[in-house]
This record gives structure tokens, C-alpha cells and sequence, in this order.
């Protein structure tokens, strides 16, 4: 074949099939580029995946590519990639993506060698959740590694590239017998073998990723991709506690399962190894502060408890030397701290201003009513009581769960600390409903309170898709939502993932009130909906 007969290599303006238009190269592939693109139909940034041009007339590649397009479009989960479409234009083929803002963990990798264990229980708990929905579908994606894994700039998680995924029940196959599929570091010992493979050669890849993440190296190396490939059928790899001994063991028992040589050694499915990593999440959660040194801090809170950090802010606020992470909102709203917080009494210069201004009044009027004449009250200079106000930094001083029609009215109280850690990959979750509607409830939420009544802006993260939600302010805390008056926001999915509502009036309470959630790899299929709030933080309204 000649080069002639080859598709040019597009540049960036070049438009494909009338629709998306080229804007600049983001990644590079062994068998395509991939694109930022504008779809000028819909106005919206997708990522455009382009088959190499000398590879366009290859018809196994080409079947490839089209089948990539076909597996990942069945496959609809917030922690995949959406795919939207498959086009053909003047010879290239192409398959048009979400364009995910962030960058890969091959780069975090390269940038920073080694994660934290708590990342890297992040990014473990939703690339499975990603594979326990390919897998539902019989599909394995046969190429788990770094490069395949996005980490958008809001902390999600995104499993990508189904290039070369095989149908578990296809008699198809387009991938020769004598070649293994999947990148030489992450092979399964049975995709090295050539035997026949199921989901768990997913863990496999998955369990060497992670083990990457904290050794900062791949367990098997070689001179040569057959070498590298070939080392996981004769040993194991090193004990992951003697390269990070400050690991917790629970850990590192878990990657290793992940990468038992023989798959019935591993966990059963993506389900089970997901449920395994989250009870970790959840002990470490609750586990008590010690005066012994610790590798890494866990910031996230005791069940029934919201902890808080030393000098910590939300995000958005202005730091004070005053702890500002926010207890739980009582159903009363008495935010009376404990004695142990409870600090010696000052009188304000709020108080101080009063008083002065009551003298000032008294010295006016005592003279007048001496003399015999009416008293003539002057409405007091709001000036100074304003200024005074306006001293104190808007911040989030309590969080409470939001759930009037529910058995206790609480929904995962030990959670609500992550909705204002600063910490994106931590998130307030609501218990996994059958009815993306929550059921006979009308909704489920979150209730912040700020240190005054005052104009103030929120911006809230909401994590997944096919969500609805809405947003409403008060100056009273109420467990009834009609009282709560109109939303100052409503919206979905569709409008972002980052919500900005801006109070219309002074008021010191907010109320984000999920309606609508979408489906979640970490619940059942029996109850499969649950929301996610990441972070809400609160700014001076503009």
C-alpha cells in the first residue's frame, strides 16, 4: 500500500464530517491521537479519538476502532467515558468522546511517582465501580492501566479506552491468538498464558496499577516487553509493606488478592473487591486520633461526628486561627459548643458600638425631657453597626443532614464532614435508593449554616450524572421544605458538575436538595441510585 493511499494527518481547524472541529492534540496513541475538539452543532468541547492515518486502511484495526465505539457506547456509567459518536470523514476514522478536563494517571504518576493511600483508595473504589458495569454487560476491558484511567480537576474518576474489550459470550474475536492484548506491564498471567479470560484479568491490571501507586514502580520489570510479560507467571510480586511499610496492612492485603497469580484466588468480581476497599474507607473514616506519627493525615471524620482539623478552612473562605470546620447542625439550631470549646466571654465591638450609640441617645434626649420638650428620636447611624458586621470572614459554621421523610430525618451523618474538607475526593453520599426519585421521599439534602445572615454565593460539587437538584436560602433552619420558600437555584446534570447559587437576600442558612440521582457502580442492582456532594464552599456574593 502506498502512502498516497493514507488520510492526511489533520491539523488543528481542520473540521470532521461537517461537525467537530480540530482544536488541539491532548494525548498520543499507539493506534490514535486524541483531539480537543469543538462540536459546533451543539456548542459543547468533546474529545475527538483519530485512527492514525497509516493505519486507517487496516481492516482489523479499523474493525477494532468501530468496535471500540460500539462496546464503550453500551456502556453508561458515571465513571466511563461517554462515548457520543462514530464518524467516518474522507478516510479517518474517529469516535467522538466527553472531553474530561483534568489529565491521566500515567501523568500524576510521572509527576508525582507515589499517591496517597487515600487517592489511591479513590481511585480503586471507582475504576472498579467503572468495571463491575463493563462487566455486568460481558464485557472485559482487557487494558487496564494508568494512561486508561482519567482523574478530571474536580477528583472524578474516569475509565476509558475500550479498544480492545472482548464480549465474554462473542464467538468474535478481532484480536489475533498469537498476539496478547493489553499493555506488556498490566498483563494478567492468563492473557499471558493465552487462556481464557474473564473480569478478574481486569483485577489483575487494576491490583498493578494501584501497587504502582504506592511503590512508585510496577512489580515486574524485563529487558524487553516479553521479559516484563513472562515475569508474572514465575513469582510474585515484592511485598508491597517492605517498599511502604507505613501502609495500612488491610491495604496492602487487598492488592495483593487483586494479584493472585491464579484467578480463582482473587476477589469473585469487581463488586466484591469494591466492597472490600470500602469497608477500609469507612474504618479509616472512623478511626480515633493517636498521639503516634503518622505517614499521612485522615481528615475524614468518626461516625456520628464531624471532627475539626487544626487551622483547616473550607474551600472558598478566608482562613482565620480559629478551627472552622463545622460541627453537625443540631434539628433545634442551638450551635452551643461544648464546654471544651467554649471560649471566655468578650463583649463585642457590635455590643460596644451599642452602647456607645444608647449613651450618645441619652445624653440627647435627658436634657430635652429636662427642659420639658418632646424627645425627638433620630433613627441611629447604621454606618458604624454595618461596618462592624461585615468584619467577621464569611465561613460555614455547621453542616446537617437533610431528610424529613426518612426514619430518623438523618441520612449518613459520619459522611458530612467531607462536603467541606477541601478534599475533592471525599464526598457526602446518600444511602442507595431503588427509585432514582427517592422513592415516596420527595428528595434528600444537606443543610449549611454561615457565621451571619449576609449576601454570600455557594459553589457546590455534585458528583455522577442524571442528577436534579435545587438550591433554597433562609434566615430559620426547618425540616419542613415548604417552608424553605422558591429555590434560588434549580438545575441537573446537564448544567455542570459545580453548582453556583448567590443568595437574592441576607440569610444564614442554605438548603441543597437532591431530587433526582443517577445510577452507582458501589450500590446493588436491587438499589442501584445514590447522589454524591463533594465539596460546597461559600464566598461573598459578587
Amino acid at each position: 500500500m502506498s502512502s498516497s493511499s493514507h488520510p492526511s494527518s489533520p491539523q488543528p481547524g481542520t473540521v470532521l464530517a461537517g461537525r467537530y472541529r480540530l482544536e488541539e492534540i491532548r494525548a498520543h496513541g499507539g493506534m490514535a491521537d486524541v483531539w480537543r475538539a469543538t462540536d459546533l452543532q451543539l456548542g459543547r468541547i468533546v474529545a475527538v479519538k483519530l485512527l492514525k492515518p497509516h493505519l486507517a486502511n487496516e481492516s482489523t484495526l479499523s474493525q477494532r476502532f468501530r468496535r471500540e465505539a460500539i462496546a464503550a457506547a453500551k456502556l453508561d456509567h458515571s465513571s466511563i467515558v461517554t462515548v457520543h459518536d462514530a464518524i467516518e470523514d474522507d478516510g479517518r476514522l474517529a469516535v467522538i468522546m466527553a472531553f474530561i478536563d483534568g489529565r491521566s494517571l500515567r501523568e500524576e504518576l510521572d509527576h508525582d511517582q507515589t499517591l496517597s493511600v487515600s487517592k489511591v483508595l479513590h481511585i480503586g473504589l471507582y475504576v472498579l465501580a467503572a468495571l463491575n458495569a463493563a462487566h455486568q454487560q460481558d464485557l472485559i476491558h482487557r487494558d487496564v492501566k494508568p494512561g486508561n484511567i482519567l482523574i478530571s480537576k474536580r477528583n472524578e474518576v474516569l475509565l476509558t479506552d475500550f479498544g480492545i474489550a472482548k464480549i465474554l459470550d462473542g464467538d468474535e474475536d478481532l484480536t489475533s491468538e498469537n498476539i496478547m492484548m493489553g499493555t506488556a506491564k498490566y498483563l494478567s498471567p492468563e492473557q499471558v498464558r493465552g487462556d481464557q479470560l474473564d473480569g478478574r484479568a481486569d483485577l489483575y491490571s487494576l491490583g498493578l496499577v494501584l501497587y504502582e501507586c504506592l511503590a512508585g514502580k510496577v512489580p515486574f520489570v524485563g529487558k524487553n516487553d516479553t521479559d516484563i510479560a513472562l515475569a508474572r507467571l514465575h513469582r510474585d510480586p515484592t511485598d508491597l509493606s517492605t517498599l511502604r511499610p507505613d501502609v495500612d496492612p488491610k491495604v496492602t492485603t487487598i492488592i495483593h488478592k487483586l494479584l493472585a497469580r491464579e484467578p480463582e484466588d482473587r476477589y469473585a468480581n469487581a463488586r466484591e473487591a469494591g466492597e472490600a476497599i470500602q469497608k477500609v474507607i469507612n474504618a479509616r473514616k472512623s478511626q480515633p486520633a493517636t498521639s503516634a506519627p503518622r505517614t499521612e493525615r485522615d481528615r475524614t471524620p468518626t461516625p456520628g461526628k464531624v471532627i475539626r482539623p487544626k487551622n483547616h478552612t473550607p474551600t472558598g473562605t478566608i482562613r482565620t486561627p480559629t478551627p472552622s470546620n463545622p460541627p453537625r447542625l443540631p434539628k433545634d439550631e442551638r450551635l452551643t459548643p461544648p464546654p471544651s470549646q467554649q471560649k471566655k466571654w468578650r463583649p463585642s465591638p457590635l455590643l460596644i458600638g451599642g452602647i456607645v450609640v444608647s449613651v450618645l441617645l441619652a445624653l440627647l434626649i435627658i436634657p430635652q425631657m429636662l427642659d420639658g420638650g418632646d424627645p425627638k428620636i433620630v433613627a441611629p447611624d447604621t454606618t458604624l453597626a454595618n461596618s462592624v458586621t461585615n468584619t467577621d470572614p464569611i465561613k460555614i459554621t455547621g453542616v446537617q443532614s437533610f431528610d424529613p421523610q426518612g426514619d430518623d430525618g438523618e441520612e449518613n451523618p459520619a459522611l458530612l464532614a467531607n462536603i467541606t474538607d477541601g478534599d475533592l475526593s471525599t464526598a457526602w453520599s446518600t444511602d442507595c435508593y431503588q427509585s432514582s426519585t427517592f422513592g415516596s421521599k420527595s428528595g434528600v439534602g444537606v443543610v449549611v449554616q454561615i457565621n451571619a445572615s449576609a449576601m454570600a454565593q455557594l459553589q457546590i460539587g455534585v458528583l455522577g450524572r442524571d442528577w436534579k437538584a435545587e438550591v433554597y436560602a433562609a434566615n430559620t433552619n426547618s425540616d419542613d421544605i415548604a417552608l424553605w420558600g422558591s429555590p434560588i437555584w434549580e438545575g441537573t446534570d446537564e448544567s455542570g458538575s459545580t453548582i453556583s447559587a448567590t443568595f437574592s437576600t441576607p440569610n444564614q442558612y442554605a438548603l441543597v436538595y437532591l431530587r433526582k440521582v443517577g445510577a452507582s457502580g458501589l450500590c446493588s442492582d436491587k438499589n442501584p441510585y445514590r447522589g454524591d456532594i463533594s465539596e460546597i464552599s461559600i464566598v461573598n456574593a459578587p
